[in-house]
């Protein structure tokens, strides 16, 4: 090979390498002075553990490298093309390889200088919080098997880089005929349809079967008039995984995959299924959607819940970060929870003599699963919402229906193994009209005082997930105005009274929160990771949002993200938080994870004694960021009074 078509190769690998591929393209064109190209064997070690002196920042070219801790004979995780490793030992180790390296195959790697990586991390704050947070994943896992097989398809791989077919393609105005004629010459799959270029619906066989012949319409009917729409789109760089949550969040089983530039024609479209997803993945998550979808009895349930615990580890091992698994797992059990709505839907409307209410309502989530960030150890928080009929019989009836459907659903959700909480649709405080809502959010907006609103707090972390979504956007609609209202009282400012409530829902855990950083490595006290970590940044992520009215997404993550960019003088706060919030969930799950596969009970509490010396620096630095965010709140919301 020339030496230019190597250069070539090295600039290409460095244009599709994170974080590199966010550098300017002279920034990256500057590196190439510092690069060498390693050549290795199958079974050649690259790295000693222990020994051996990290040369640079190693990024595979092609093959495949397994990295192993050969002290506690513990697989770390497997890198393959555009994936980096000896970043640990150049920052924390003084330069020593803290595991083996192997190649597995014959192997290709581009190595940048140790001193120039050195030199980017130091001068370059995304690089720098790239490999932060690289070293702080291997930190958390140490003494964790990682279970790799298919790993980085499911979260490295992009979709671009994945085989996927091209659809035949229609215009709106095509007859049912000719596109029924395409999709059997495609061998039954899904027909997208476009039009100027962009894709609006999709067209499958079931379509044709439900909404023309059934229905009885001529062959000559549009497409446009069959179609599911919208078509649900995502670009080519997003990855398997982020495809597969779009499934889950859509309730779809295929979606067009289009170049992140936009499609432009009908030859640039790609099609993606729940079948392609299973077998990309050599594991199918997809399938276990697929039984929660449709199981006949509620204890049916109860083994896929258990499923689902058993899946959400395997993909923990796969190290798919905390975020993507808090919000995997809150599409799954919103899933299961769903699935339940609707079999105790049927089972009334067998049992009752009187028809269900023909009024629109909808099932809200509350709490850490309005929030998509379950845990294992996470309760049930939900409510109902509905338009009570204006006729007085008709109002009792639909009380009377709605209050037997949250008892089944509570129960039922109970068998499923979510424990039950004070805040449950069962209680008749948390099943109101729209009108009834109205009111009780504007009393606690305009009149609660601190003590009274800490025991709903949670409420505003509402999602709906089954019924007439339009109603929880109308009821935050009026959330906002009532919040716009309420800014005219000083005296009143809600998310001050919020925060006061926060900080008397924690009580003496604050305190002991501010006490566990300085004394964590000295007497190893136990920390309660939700109540000392999460929680505290959980209920200061909502405050901010609700004063700067975002309620367009109540996830702690996308909370912190738009609050730092809100307030950008206040951004390195914010931001350190947002780790500090990712680190802590990864830590609490992994460490709820071990304890259930140990056949214990998970918990939140944590021995210090269980971890690393790194891990538990770690853990204090993290709690530190939780304090520097308690104290931006005391210093803003002092000055709203």
């Amino acid at each position: 090979m020339t030496a230019s078509r190597i250069v070539d190769r090295i600039r290409d690998l460095l244009q599709i390498t994170e974080p590199f591929n966010r550098l300017p393209e002279s920034e990256r064109e500057a590196l190439l002075a510092d690069v060498s190209v390693e050549y290795f064997g199958p079974d050649e070690v690259i790295l000693e553990q222990g020994t051996t002196r990290v040369k640079g920042l190693y990024i595979v070219e092609s093959g495949l490298v397994r990295l192993r801790d050969v002290v506690q004979q513990r697989l770390i995780s497997k890198c393959t093309e555009g994936q980096t490793f000896g970043s640990f030992g150049l920052l924390k180790s003084q330069g020593v390889a803290v595991y083996e390296a192997t190649a597995l195959e014959p192997t290709v790697c581009i190595v940048l200088s140790a001193r120039r990586f050195l030199e980017l991390y130091k001068t370059n704050e995304e690089v720098a919080a790239y490999f932060d947070q690289d070293v702080n994943q291997y930190v958390l896992r140490l003494g964790t098997d990682v279970d790799v097989p298919g790993a980085h398809l499911l979260f490295g791989q992009r979709l671009g880089r994945l085989p996927l077919r091209r659809p035949p393609v229609c215009a709106p105005e095509t007859p049912a005929c000719e596109a029924a004629r395409q999709i059997d010459q495609a061998g039954g799959g899904p027909l997208v349809v476009m039009d100027e270029g962009r894709p609006i619906g999709i067209l499958t066989d079931a379509d044709l079967r439900s909404r023309l012949v059934a229905a009885g319409r001529p062959l000559e009917t549009p497409v446009q008039a069959l179609m599911t729409t919208p078509a649900v789109t995502l670009s080519d760089q997003a990855s398997l995984f982020e495809a597969m949550m779009a499934m889950l969040d859509r309730r779809t089983d295929a979606l067009v995959v289009v170049p992140a530039e936009g499609a432009t024609s009908g030859e640039a479209v790609r099609l993606l299924t729940d079948r392609d997803v299973a077998h990309f993945r050599g594991q199918d998550p997809m399938a276990t959607v697929q039984r929660i979808d449709s199981v006949g009895a509620v204890s049916d349930l109860v083994n896929i819940r258990r499923e689902v615990s058993l899946l959400l580890a395997r993909l923990y091992r796969q190290e798919v970060p905390p975020e993507l698994l808090g919000r995997f797992l809150a599409a799954l059990y919103d899933r299961i929870s769903v699935r339940v709505l609707h079999l105790v839907e049927q089972a009334l409307a067998s049992q009752s003599p009187a028809p269900p209410p023909d009024v629109p309502w909808v099932w809200l989530r509350l709490g850490s699963s309005g929030r998509q960030e379950m845990a294992l150890t996470s309760r049930q928080h939900n409510a109902v919402l509905y338009v009570a009929p204006a006729e007085a019989e008709a109002a009792r009836h639909a009380a009377d229906w709605f209050a037997r459907l949250a008892e089944d659903v509570n129960r039922a959700l109970e068998a499923c193994g979510f424990a039950p909480s004070p805040i449950t649709a069962r209680e008749s405080a948390w099943r109101l009209s729209l009108r009834a809502w109205k009111r009780q959010v504007r009393s606690w907006i305009f009149e609660a005082d601190a003590a009274a609103l800490q025991d709903v707090l949670p409420f505003f972390d509402l999602r709906g997930i089954y019924g007439d979504l339009a109603l929880v956007d109308e009821l935050k609609a009026d959330i906002v105005d009532a919040l716009n209202v309420q800014m005219l009282d000083r005296e009143r400012h809600l998310p001050a009274r919020l925060a006061d409530a926060a900080a008397e829902r924690r009580g003496s855990a604050s305190l002991l929160r501010r006490l566990v950083p300085e004394r964590l490595l000295d007497n190893g006290a136990p920390v309660d990771l939700r109540e000392q970590g999460l929680l505290p940044v959980v209920d200061a992520a909502r405050i901010l949002a609700l004063e700067a009215r975002y309620l367009t997404s109540t996830n702690t993550f996308d909370r912190l993200r738009h609050v730092a960019a809100a307030l950008p003088e206040e951004a390195r706060t914010l931001d350190a938080a947002l780790e500090a919030y990712q680190n802590l969930t990864s830590l609490r799950l992994e460490h709820q994870l071990r304890a259930a596969e140990e056949g214990e009970a998970p918990t939140n509490l944590l021995d210090p004694a269980q971890l690393t010396r790194y891990q538990r620096t770690f853990l204090r630095n993290a709690l530190a960021a939780v304090d520097d965010l308690q104290d931006l709140l005391t210093r803003r919301f002092k000055k709203k009074r």
